[in-house]
């Protein structure tokens, strides 16, 4: 699955991103789109501290304030491609710089034409990108789709009714596993803490050894068992 982020106030535009995308995807890939359109500063809030899997970022600089919202969301998503929609009116030196690094800039106004040009360099870079980046993330393949979930984006890997749970910030993915296989599969920063859970140790808040738990970040708490807690107080160390 390829999960965009389309910040973007005029409607026409929006589609244009949303319709540009899909068959950018369906023209390269057999994966499916899980697209994000966002028209309001207030519903963009949430991205800013919260763990998401985002491989696009598409974002409109219209007024100075959206420079600070377009940094507090790069500062999360720093691994997303990023296609920036602005004015001449607008600086270069404002945008152009470490913490935003467009990969394509698209001036207001613009054809449409121009769109689906510059959109098809940004998918062409990006299934590059994603064959070279498969190595540092978490491959969920199932009947529908294949998704690729950064590994540092993880919180825990949980064992529930026969199945397992990967928690990303709020979302969870369900699928047909082992932990044990999960263990063989990711890097050693994660911990088996439970006969259930196997946690991102780069995610964990605090851990509180004489309740048996651990607290992660995003209000995720997890317990430990007797059999791992030699594991969870090397962790600590």
């Amino acid at each position: 699955m390829v999960t965009i982020l389309s910040f973007n106030r005029t409607p026409s535009e929006q589609n244009l991103i949303e319709h540009g995308c899909r068959k950018e995807i369906a023209c390269r890939s057999d994966e499916r789109m899980h697209f994000i359109p966002i028209s309001d500063e207030q519903n963009l809030q949430p991205f800013y501290t919260e763990d998401r899997a985002i491989d696009l970022i598409y974002f409109e600089i219209k007024e100075l304030p959206d420079i600070e919202r377009l940094k507090l969301l790069r500062k999360r998503e720093p691994k997303a491609m990023l296609a920036l929609f602005t004015s001449p009116s607008i600086s270069p030196v404002r945008y152009l710089r470490p913490g935003i690094s467009p990969d394509i800039l698209i001036l207001r106004p613009f054809k449409s034409e121009a769109f689906v040009d510059n959109n098809s360099e940004l998918f062409e870079a990006y299934f590059s990108k994603q064959e070279a980046e498969d190595e540092e993330c978490f491959i969920l393949k199932n009947r529908e789709e294949r998704m690729r979930l950064p590994f540092e984006k993880i919180s825990c890997f949980e064992a529930r009714n026969k199945k397992i749970y990967l928690r990303v910030g709020s979302e969870e993915y369900e699928f047909y596993d082992t932990l044990e296989n999960i263990a063989a599969r990711v890097p050693n920063y994660f911990i088996r803490c439970h006969r259930a859970y196997l946690v991102n140790g780069k995610k964990v808040k605090n851990v509180y050894m004489a309740q048996g738990y651990m607290e992660l970040y995003g209000g995720i708490t997890v317990p430990f068992s007797r059999t791992y807690r030699q594991s969870v107080k090397e962790f600590v160390k």
